[in-house]
């Protein structure tokens, strides 16, 4: 097969090596680093690796192993490619730009380490799976002739053994297991209850090398803050900074400019031989930079998301540009309702501007901070917060304790799901991913989380950022007194330094999360807290996906409806799930014919389990007893789309009786599979759409009318900021032949960002059938449509 040219110019001065590369196992290659790091060496036999990719993605390319997602394909994979190096190599004539211009190396993302070699030297190592590797080339290249670029990419240290899923181990618990001590990296990869091991533990040059041809002095990572006078939104301040380095050995005076639609604002800066510092913007001292009237960032239902484009360049005495990196952003404000206790010890509700506290610890999470309320826990306030306009005390709300998160001044109801990994072989390019991003946005979602960081690369936060949904974004820790802790902590902390710098600026993140059920240990703890207020300082650190201002997490399997109304999630839950058994369609994707029915192992690994977290008796027993035994694939499949629906309807409709009385957010468990699954998401790996996608799209619509199943009210939700006026609330019930039992009707208005009651539907019967169907419409004073809802129900209260 052909292969395509070697760089791909992604401008900025980027050429990004996307062809060329080779891929061989250390134990096949006979020299020493040295000698195949110099031209000429004969790589014939070496695979044509793909890169950005893992291990295995070449493997599967090159025909060497199947596809490991279809059917019981994984297991014929052996676990050895998780348990030796790897040699990526690339021979290359530079791009002629380069020539006579410094020259930068750029690995975006290696998972777990990597030598790096360049023309038989070594440039340096790296470690952890979200670290960038930089290094100079500058005095090393070689214009016009091949030189060699050579990686050593090594596994993690402890790959551990996957707990394969079956029908008779149910889930293979337990979840995860060594990896989790080697930190930063796809520790899921070992295996979970939702994605079984994958072989190399997706070992590889996974995100983009790129060759940066620039000048003597460079930019480093910008950092771009905005700041709005609330609860006025039209205007807003803008404050960028960014890095300035002399590469070369003399001295240097600048320009750095900064320009976004229409404004344009410079200084020089003047550096020593190899000096760094720091050129900053504010509106104080740049009046261009306090904007009116500007186009804010919203989440998905509130508004547009809208991005601006910032350019930076330093530019030299004549004016020619040395360097020039471009950056998307949003105008956004982010503030949090949280309760904490103060230093007295008294339990406050607190407004926290992140924005207003810079570097200071206002409030303090720390392990002895963290003080029991109720059923959850909470911070406590630092001495400084009295003295600091970050906080501010609020009235008793029914929301307390539980965590509110507000955009630009509004309230925003999190509804959304979780992302455990994007895809088992890291095969995640924009085209591959917009799709689920586009799902999700259609599902009328706001957040989604991105779990224990597995999704940790520029495309994923570029598409949240124009999709408009808001991301909770884990660090690489999972349960607390279940999974490992982390051996390097250094290590640790320098991957979330590089990640939070990395990615500040995306609007998206509204939060940054320690650890996954439970609390880093100390050290951790208090390093990322301090990193988050040094290095972004707009954002609020969380050290716990639940526990603090959270609920528990869970269950994860399918019960009664009706306990989504009075039982689960009531607060704020990182983790609510359910069984989603796909179409038909989706299920001989998946998996070879003669194992699709009856149900096999195939299924089982494919996530349908028959014990632990997940378990699907339930619901095959709910299956059974109300619409009888599937009695084949396309009536099994056929008849779970009903259970699908009422289910995934129901947990968030029970988020919109409750809202914020005390419901702030719920996030179910999981949204995106990560490989073809038989439960836990919201759409299939192919991207097919089954009942339970619409059923979220219609419970979590913007303006929505729906029955709670608990007390039988009829409500209307608004979760937009334009309250409804002069609304008609039609509520219609139907015997399963067709005919009209009973009509009722309401008149409302619906206020924004808040449910409102329509009208009591009526009680229960003798003269009722046994089931029957209750229409609801939603109606403007013109008759037009506005939301609409079926619901089947028994004459007393059941599944």
């Amino acid at each position: 097969m052909p292969e395509g040219p070697v760089f791909r110019d992604a401008g900025q001065g980027d050429w990004v090596l996307s062809g060329g590369w080779r891929l061989q196992s250390v134990l096949r290659v006979s020299g020493t680093a040295r000698e195949l790091s110099v031209p000429g060496q004969d790589v014939s036999s070496w695979y044509r690796a793909t890169v950005p990719g893992t291990v295995l993605t070449t493997l599967v390319n090159e025909g060497v192993y199947p596809e490991p997602t279809y059917g019981l394909n994984n297991m014929v994979i052996p676990e050895s490619l998780a348990r030796q190096d790897y040699w990526y190599r690339n021979e290359f004539v530079p791009p002629a730009a380069a020539e006579g211009r410094p020259v930068g190396l750029l690995l975006k993302g290696v998972n777990y380490a990597a030598e790096v070699w360049f023309n038989g030297e070594r440039l340096g190592d790296l470690r952890g799976a979200f670290m960038r590797g930089q290094f100079d080339l500058s005095s090393r290249i070689k214009h016009g002739i091949p030189n060699v670029l050579l990686v050593r990419v090594s596994p993690v240290p402890h790959p551990g053994i996957p707990h394969e899923e079956s029908l008779a181990a149910g889930a293979g618990v337990p979840n995860g297991g060594s990896m989790c001590l080697d930190g930063p990296t796809f520790f899921c990869t070992e295996g979970w209850d939702w994605i079984p091991g994958i072989r190399d533990r997706c070992t590889g040059l996974w995100q983009e090398v790129v060759l940066h041809v620039g000048g003597p002095v460079v930019l480093g990572d910008p950092h771009i803050k905005t700041d709005l006078p609330l609860p006025d939104i039209t205007k807003a301040d803008v404050f960028v900074s960014a890095a300035v380095q002399n590469r070369s050995s003399q001295a240097h005076t600048v320009v750095v400019r900064a320009e976004f639609e229409g404004v344009r604002v410079e200084r020089p800066v003047t550096l020593a031989a190899g000096e760094s510092s720091y050129a900053k913007f504010g509106s104080g001292e740049f009046p261009a930079l306090h904007v009116a009237n500007p186009r804010l960032w919203w989440p998905n239902g509130y508004g547009a998301p809208e991005l601006y484009h910032l350019t930076l360049s330093v530019l030299d005495s004549q004016g020619r540009v040395l360097d020039q990196p471009r950056q998307r952003f949003g105008i956004r404000h982010v503030t949090y309702e949280l309760s904490a206790h103060d230093t007295a010890g008294k339990l406050q509700r607190l407004d926290f501007n992140p924005s207003a506290a810079w570097d200071r610890l206002v409030i303090d999470k720390r392990h002895a901070a963290l003080r029991q309320a109720g059923a959850t826990w909470v911070p406590t306030l630092a001495v400084e917060a009295s003295s600091c306009s970050a906080v501010t005390v609020l009235p008793a709300s029914p929301t307390a304790p539980f965590l509110v998160l507000k955009v630009n001044g509004v309230p925003i109801p999190c509804k959304g799901g979780n992302w455990g990994l994007d895809e088992a072989l890291k095969r995640c390019s924009r085209e591959k991913l917009e799709p689920f991003f586009r799902l999700q946005k259609e599902a009328n979602f706001t957040m989604i989380r991105n779990w224990c960081g597995q999704n940790t690369e520029e495309v994923f936060y570029e598409l949240a950022d124009e999709y408009g949904l808001m991301v909770w974004n884990d660090f690489w820790l999972s349960t607390q007194e279940w999974n490992q802790q982390p051996l390097d902590l250094p290590l640790f902390l320098a991957n979330a330094e590089d990640v939070i710098k990395r990615f500040r600026n995306h609007p998206s993140i509204v939060l940054w999360c320690g650890r996954n059920e439970g609390v880093p240990p100390p050290a951790l703890n208090e390093g990322l807290d301090e990193l988050v207020r040094r290095h972004d300082g707009s954002r609020y650190y969380q050290p716990n996906s639940r526990d603090i201002n959270l609920l528990e997490s869970g269950p994860w399997t399918y019960g009664s409806p009706v306990a989504f109304f009075n039982k689960y999630g009531l607060g704020f839950s990182t983790e609510l799930g359910l069984p989603n058994v796909p179409s038909v369609d989706a299920i001989r994707a998946m998996m070879p014919e003669e194992d699709r029915w009856p149900l096999s192992d195939t299924w089982a690994y494919h996530d349908w389990h028959q014990a632990h977290h997940g378990e699907v008796p339930a619901f095959m027993e709910a299956l059974a007893r109300q619409l009888g035994e599937g009695t084949g694939l396309e009536d099994f499949c056929r008849k779970a789309q009903l259970l699908n629906y009422d289910a995934h309807r129901a947990l968030f409709e029970g988020m919109n009786a409750r809202l914020w009385a005390p419901t702030t957010g719920r996030l179910m468990w999981m949204s995106h599979p990560a490989w073809p699954s038989t439960e836990w998401q919201l759409y299939s790996s192919d991207t097919d759409t089954n009942a339970a996608f619409f059923a979220v799209r219609k419970a979590c619509e913007p303006l929505h009318i729906q029955l709670n199943l608990d007390d039988h009210h009829v409500v209307v939700c608004n979760t937009t900021r334009q309250a409804q006026a002069r609304l008609r609330a039609v509520a219609e019930t139907f015997s399963l032949d067709g005919h009209l039992l009973s009509t009722q009707t309401a008149l409302l208005s619906a206020a924004a960002n808040a449910t409102t009651f329509a009208l009591q539907l009526a009680a229960d019967s003798p003269s009722l059938p046994a089931l029957r169907l209750v229409r609801l419409r939603l109606l403007a004073t013109d008759e037009t449509l506005l939301s609409d809802n079926l619901y089947w129900l028994p004459r007393t209260e059941g599944d």
